[in-house]
């Protein structure tokens, strides 16, 4: 990994905080489970470049049958401020943390907490790519704080959506030409580990905005919906 500047490394923490990611308000340590390696060794990496910083990246097996991998410092003055940022009684999102959101930010939130749903119409044999950002831990006040400044610095536009199963019930839907925005402005920095969440699928490449970055990595044409099955088992066989 690059040398990171101080500004980079709470960039990409501010995102992985306000996702998955803990600060424990005890002991100001940080904690991180994941279901995948190749994150969880990213995350200690940017973590070993704070100095004095005190680091654990291990295997924890569930009890459901698969394992996962936890990272979790010892405790640090670091998250002493970064806790101050990011929770009051509860992790929030605020104007402050919000406006300090970047690209890379964004990226960490896809990853954590961003799935993509490619919905099948079967009367058109077509697929609609579908955005979702899993944040029912904040309240909608909250969450237009995000739409907000995903509007007003990347023009990407996003609905709240009812999902009561948990937390305070909505998450952000991303669609159409705001999802390509989107996903184009995470592509650079979303590892190999979570490619599937990065592939919009079109009948035909002139439905899509071929002018944005990386457009042709992450657009892919294809003519019956089970190309895409078949494209995602590949996908998942590549990526484990």
């Amino acid at each position: 990994m690059k040398r990171l500047t101080a500004a980079e490394i709470k960039h990409i923490l501010y995102g992985i905080l306000l996702s998955d990611g803990h600060i424990d308000s005890n002991n100001d340590r940080f904690e991180l489970y994941t279901k995948h390696r190749e994150y969880a060794d990213y995350v200690a990496d940017v973590l070993s470049q704070i100095t004095g910083m005190e680091i654990h990246n291990k295997p924890k097996h569930d009890k459901r049958g698969y394992t996962g991998y936890r990272v979790w410092t010892r405790n640090h003055p670091y998250w002493f401020k970064m806790r101050d940022r990011v929770y009051r009684t509860r992790k929030q999102l605020t104007a402050y943390n919000v406006s300090r959101l970047t690209c890379e930010s964004l990226a960490h939130i896809w990853m954590c907490d961003g799935y993509l749903e490619h919905a099948k119409n079967r009367k058109t044999n077509s697929v609609q790519n579908i955005g979702w950002l899993c944040l029912e831990a904040f309240p909608p006040n909250e969450l237009a704080l995000l739409q907000n400044h995903l509007v007003a610095n990347f023009n990407i536009h996003c609905s709240m959506i009812p999902k009561p199963r948990w937390g305070y019930g909505v998450r952000l839907r991303v669609g159409g030409e705001n999802l390509q925005r989107l996903i184009s402005l995470v592509y650079p920095f979303v590892l190999s580990c979570f490619e599937k969440k990065t592939v919009l699928f079109y009948k035909n490449k002139e439905s899509a905005d071929m002018s944005l970055p990386s457009a042709e990595h992450f657009i892919k044409e294809y003519n019956e919906v089970d190309d895409i099955v078949r494209y995602s088992k590949e996908l998942e066989k590549r990526n484990g």
